[in-house]
């Protein structure tokens, strides 16, 4: 089975054939749906159940709070369940980012409480950091959180914000009123101070989208994950695994686009022959399974560095652009196997295409992920 490349990480916590197993079982959960369009809301939702049932979103915890690996085996679920055909995108923003982020920078009573509910799938995150006025310049951020008697009050807006109305609790990224540097607090959703506008997107994707507003939410103390305008690193503690998340599932995709394409190229017969013999088809899919494996190569070394407690910027960054480029291409490739066919809804192989095309530019931009690697890789000045 593609991709089950085991890392020496996920050896010391989980055996060989655990592992297998794992990934036999992710795999049966996206194929159970590859026939359903990505922006099948009921669909993403209750193929996230039968993931938490099967106990998945708890497979990079620590065992102390009910977990049972590390980030590689989360990431080789994540593939697997993509490269049988449907994505967990909750995988990324409850796990992923807030998993880590309490994990690495809450209290203990904050650990206690998410952690195990964030492993059995009970407790939701949804995470504002992206603004209309900012973008992907979080320098620009505008967004405040002040302190009040009680906690902290946070004034501003966000968009982009995936599943506000599919989750329980809101990491939100605000600037400390008082230092200028980023604080990262919780806000239980629903939230009657909140303010929502769904935002429409052509790409379809198996969570809405929604711009919210934040005029004098009221937060308590103990809201405020880390110390208040000290969580930078705790940002990045989070966006460094969605990022190699993000990655997983590119080539996951990437993955079922290839094993699709191929299938057809088989069996397809034009003028007499299978269009697998010819090599304008069987050219472009090779490469594609060639840069699908390098990426692979590259997420786990992410993967690697980060549990290391390293500074994994570099590696995730490296990663989430090769495995984007990767999974595209693959995608790209399937398409032009298919030809006319590639474009309906029997195949929803342009579905998965434009899933892929979003990833390119968000979560970060392919652009501003060079700029990060240009600096931190090559020792180029900075250029953002």
């Amino acid at each position: 089975m593609w991709g089950e490349l085991v890392s020496d990480v996920a050896r010391e916590t989980i055996g060989d054939d655990e592992r297998a197993a794992l990934a036999d079982l992710a795999f049966s959960l996206g194929a159970k749906y590859e026939n359903r369009a990505f922006g099948d809301i009921d669909a993403g939702r209750q193929h996230w159940r039968e993931v938490c049932e099967a106990g998945l979103p708890a497979i990079s915890l620590p065992a102390t709070y009910g977990g049972a690996g590390e980030m590689a085996d989360l990431l080789l679920v994540a593939e697997r369940l993509a490269a049988g055909g449907y994505p967990a995108g909750k995988l990324t923003i409850s796990t992923a980012i807030g998993g880590a982020v309490i994990l690495r920078h809450g209290t203990e009573r904050q650990k206690k409480e998410w952690l195990p509910a964030i492993g059995d799938g009970s407790l939701r995150f949804c995470f504002a950091l992206t603004e209309p006025g900012a973008g992907s310049n979080a320098a620009k951020m505008s967004t405040k959180a002040t302190r009040t008697a009680n906690g902290w009050r946070i004034d501003g807006q966000k968009t982009y914000i995936s599943a506000v109305d599919d989750s329980d609790v809101m990491l939100v990224v605000a600037r400390d009123a008082e230092s200028g540097g980023f604080s990262i607090l919780t806000l239980p959703l629903p939230c009657d101070q909140l303010q929502m506008q769904q935002v429409g997107v052509m790409v379809g994707v198996p969570e809405k989208q929604w711009t919210v507003y934040f005029d004098g939410v009221e937060v308590p103390e103990d809201a405020l994950i880390g110390q208040p305008g000290q969580g930078g690193r705790a940002l990045f503690d989070g966006l460094n695994p969605e990022r190699l998340i993000v990655a997983a599932q590119a080539v996951g995709i990437g993955r079922w686009c290839l094993a699709k394409a191929t299938e057809y190229a088989r069996q397809r017969v034009v003028f007499d022959v299978p269009i697998g013999e010819h090599q304008a088809v069987q050219h472009p899919l090779a490469e594609a399974l060639i840069e699908l494996e390098a990426a692979w190569a590259l997420i786990e070394r992410g993967a690697a560095v980060y549990e290391s407690g390293g500074s994994a910027g570099l590696a995730c960054n490296m990663a989430k652009v090769k495995a984007c480029d990767a999974g595209l291409k693959a995608a790209d490739a399937a398409l032009q196997t298919f030809g006319g066919s590639g474009f309906t809804d029997e195949t929803l192989m342009y579905d998965r295409f434009g899933y892929l095309r979003l990833l390119k530019s968000t979560p970060v931009s392919r652009e501003l992920a060079l700029n990060h690697i240009a600096v931190s890789g090559l020792d180029l000045p900075r250029s953002y």
